[in-house]
């Protein structure tokens, strides 16, 4: 039986999405810069890992990012929140969840200043615990960060349920043990049906 509910951050309860992003703020020779140099660069998931700093990635890129775009770029980097807004229809749907009784954690991989950012996204104030990528230098899929969940809350995987917008992600959750739903559509019905196949109530 189902009695935690653990739910990823970007993509799933914020929109994440550093191409609209870019496409927003710059022309695309810049927007594509940006992408190459920093948001899809391995820069960005050794940050999420915990082994390299903004201030580090602002050094290693700084030369090679156009003047015009250097101060946006350096903002973003050192606090990508205000870019990613929280999705209303999720805090609803962790609220449903919440009320009906199940554990609600986070499994996301994310830097540390998820600390100083997470009181902006209202569905988190619902969690019973939190697990960041960078606190343990581990990322997801590797079978290690879901154990690390497992242990920290004292949960049994074939209790829990994973929500994540990557598919490789939910594939690393179900060799560790735990079933869950690829959130890559975006349509909380969708999920919702998901979870009430799952025998979650919702």
């Amino acid at each position: 039986m189902i009695k935690n509910i653990i739910f990823d951050m970007g993509g799933v309860l914020i929109d994440y999405a550093p191409e609209k992003i870019a496409c927003k703020y710059f022309d695309k020779e810049t927007a594509d810069i940006a992408l190459k140099l920093v948001f899809r660069n391995q820069l960005w998931s050794d940050r999420d890992r915990g082994i390299i700093t903004s201030d580090e990635i602002m050094d290693i890129v700084r030369d090679k990012i156009p003047a015009h775009a250097l101060e946006q770029i350096d903002k973003m980097v050192h606090n990508y929140y205000p870019y990613m807004p929280p999705f209303e229809k999720m805090y609803d749907v962790v609220k449903a969840l919440k009320d009906n009784g199940y554990g609600i954690y986070l499994l996301s991989n994310a830097a540390r200043d998820f600390y100083e950012n997470k009181k902006d996204i209202p569905a988190l104030s619902l969690f019973d615990g939190y697990l960041i990528s960078a606190d343990y230098k581990l990322l997801k899929p590797e079978k290690e960060i879901y154990q690390a969940l497992f242990e920290r809350f004292d949960l049994k995987p074939e209790e829990c349920y994973f929500i994540d917008d990557v598919q490789k992600n939910i594939d690393g959750a179900k060799a560790a043990g735990m079933d869950g739903h690829c959130y890559y559509h975006g349509d909380v019905e969708i999920l919702k049906k998901a979870l009430r196949e799952a025998g979650i109530k919702i």
